[in-house]
């Protein structure tokens, strides 16, 4: 496996391109409901990114909360409400993306559908179906609360997760291809679907690393180089570790430096009060 790392340059090009896709994102996506610095969202979104990739899934959502509170103009509840709304955007292009990812594979013949038909419990199926259409009503019955963003902007957010999505997965598939030329891009479809059905899972650290281990087995059941793979994911999960902690502790240290220069000089009173209790 260690013979087999990735020795191609573009591949380590790639991988910062992929790893600022999501702050970038971010920055456009908030930018539609809050106002603050470009720069400033940037490190907030990158901060954000490191607690959703080392701590638990949406503790970045948690600390974007806390970060939100301090922004001019925008009350308490406005700010978890936009959080929510992005989130449920979010989740819906995943799982849209998810199902269109799944049917190509159908038509691909990577997936037999007769397989997977006769494996199922049709009592599952239609507990599903019920619960699905029960959520429906409930979300359009109770919309107003349930969601609050205006059409167009939901819109909007829509659009730049859809782009972004497109972006971030079809660079990921060419930088797996750069390394492991002259495979079959339905096998990388497949690939693509397990990394998207795995960061749906929540409350889950180090996502990367659980991906790892489904395309260490998928490379198996596939016939593929799984040496290859394995150094390949391995080194995608090394460089996301080691580049969330060197951007987390600079983003820090940069944070901790500013707020002691926006501390106000010690006036002459101040100065002679310290003085005179020592």
């Amino acid at each position: 496996m260690l013979q087999s790392l990735p020795s191609q340059p573009w591949f380590y090009v790639l991988f910062f391109v992929l790893y600022v896709t999501l702050p970038v994102a971010e920055v456009l996506i908030y930018k539609q409901v809050w106002t603050f610095k470009a720069w400033e969202g940037f490190k907030v979104f990158i901060t954000k990114k490191v607690y959703n990739d080392e701590v638990m899934g949406y503790t970045g959502e948690l600390y974007l909360y806390t970060w939100g509170r301090k922004l001019a103009g925008k009350s308490d509840k406005d700010v978890l409400k936009n959080i929510r709304d992005n989130s449920i955007i979010s989740a819906v292009n995943s799982n849209i993306t998810a199902f269109v990812l799944i049917g190509v594979l159908i038509s691909a013949g990577q997936v037999n559908v007769a397989d997977l038909i006769g494996n199922v419990n049709y009592l599952y199926v239609a507990l599903a179906i019920f619960v699905t259409a029960v959520l429906s009503v409930l979300f359009v019955r109770f919309r107003k609360y349930l969601f609050d963003l205006p059409l167009k902007t939901a819109a909007t957010i829509f659009v730049i997760y859809t782009v972004r999505f497109a972006i971030h997965h079809a660079l990921l598939m060419l930088s797996w291809a750069i390394v492991i030329p002259d495979t079959p891009i339905n096998v990388w479809f497949t690939f693509l679907a397990t990394i998207i059905v795995v960061n749906r899972i929540p409350f889950i650290p180090s996502k990367d690393l659980v991906f790892v281990w489904f395309g260490i087995e998928l490379s198996k059941m596939l016939n593929m180089a799984t040496a290859s793979v394995a150094g390949m994911l391995l080194v995608f999960s090394a460089l996301t570790k080691i580049t969330n902690l060197i951007l987390f502790t600079l983003i820090s240290v940069y944070s901790d430096s500013k707020q002691l220069k926006d501390l106000p000089e010690p006036t002459e009173a101040d100065i002679s009060k310290e003085q005179h209790q020592k």
